[in-house]
């Protein structure tokens, strides 16, 4: 489905990256996916609406801050996949308006033909003329023949209509699953984590079974970003994410929390299990030897912070992943490049 949103080839899209950059640049913006989406669709020209607005802006004068960036994000960006999702349910319900248009047409064709086999077969039943007999039977025949080729075509219209509704419903599924996509790293964004966690705290509550969570903020990445510039921040990024999703599986669920700050929801796993999974996680990316491909100098480790915390009965989802931000927010604090369970905290 991403495909058919941006189907540039690598030179274009890069062109359109660099445009990006230049406006960030000139507005004095910050460089985080917000801004790098919402300048790379002005610079494509595929939204003329957010175009539009913008020019409107420049020619008033008015200063294009983030807050206005966030504003027409979530106004032409993130909503663009309500809008097609909104779209493909109406061809839904055009297609099930010509199925029983279908319907409706053959059942009377149908009837129809049925009404004139009754006619021939009452005539039958009044004549004794040889010829009559013949040519009443040619009748029905005829109708019999017409019944089944009127079957065969509504059967052929409805084999084309479900075919039709299958592929929509792939469509709409694609829809459905870019809309909780981050773009960049393929894992789940705000939203599809939030639809995610909700059922997974419930299934936990239900069961009472152990939930953990596991929030990883990459270390000193502006300086990262300032010193190699933003392609290759991207590509920590993204190898983070693929490192996250190569750590986890079943149910686990992996989301961009936002910017370079990741969330892992574990069911049927207690604070230790966290631990042990987080610092797998943060050596695997700690060992890797990072190479600036444009000059060939290596920039050296990169590394995470973590911070877990185990689901308490009872609690909502916000105090949860607020006990995890604290962890991590300790880690931080105190040398960063470590994972640091709640219980670090209360024993600190």
């Amino acid at each position: 489905m991403l495909d058919n949103l941006y189907p540039e080839s690598i030179d274009a899209s890069g062109n359109y990256l660099r445009l990006a950059l230049k406006q960030i640049a000139r507005h004095q913006l910050p460089y985080n996916p917000i801004c790098y989406a919402t300048w790379y669709e002005y610079a494509s020209g595929r939204n003329p609406g957010l175009n539009q607005e913008i020019k409107t802006l420049e020619e008033n004068n008015t200063i294009i801050s983030f807050e206005i960036i966030l504003q027409l994000f979530r106004l032409y960006i993130a909503d663009e996949q309500t809008s097609l999702a909104e779209e493909k349910t109406r061809e839904f319900q055009s297609i099930l308006t010509e199925i029983t248009r279908h319907l409706d047409t053959s059942g009377i064709r149908i009837s129809n033909r049925g009404q004139k086999v009754e006619t021939y077969t009452d005539r039958l039943g009044q004549t004794a003329s040889v010829d009559e007999v013949r040519s009443i039977s040619k009748g029905i025949m005829s109708e019999t023949r017409s019944i089944v080729s009127q079957s065969h075509s509504l059967k052929q219209e409805m084999d084309d209509t479900i075919s039709e509704i299958d592929a929509l419903k792939k469509e709409l599924e694609g829809v459905k699953q870019a809309a909780k996509t981050d773009i960049l790293t393929g894992l789940l964004n705000r939203r599809g984590f939030e639809e995610s966690v909700t059922g997974a705290l419930e299934l936990a509550r239900e069961a009472q079974s152990p939930l953990s969570v596991i929030i990883a903020d990459i270390d000193h990445f502006k300086l990262v970003n300032d010193t190699h510039g933003h392609l290759i921040g991207d590509n920590v990024l993204k190898m983070l994410a693929k490192l996250l999703r190569e750590h986890t599986k079943g149910k686990d669920i992996a989301a961009r929390f936002g910017g370079e700050e990741f969330i892992l929801v574990l069911p049927d796993t207690p604070l230790k299990g966290a631990f042990v999974l987080a610092e797998q996680i943060r050596l695997s990316l700690k060992s890797m030897r990072w190479i600036n491909k444009n000059t060939g100098r290596p920039i050296g480790a990169i590394t995470i912070s973590l911070g877990t915390a185990q689901y308490q009965p009872g609690e909502s989802q916000e105090k949860l992943i607020e006990r995890a931000d604290n962890a991590l927010y300790f880690a931080k604090k105190t040398g960063r490049n470590k994972t640091v369970t709640e219980l670090d905290i209360e024993t600190a």
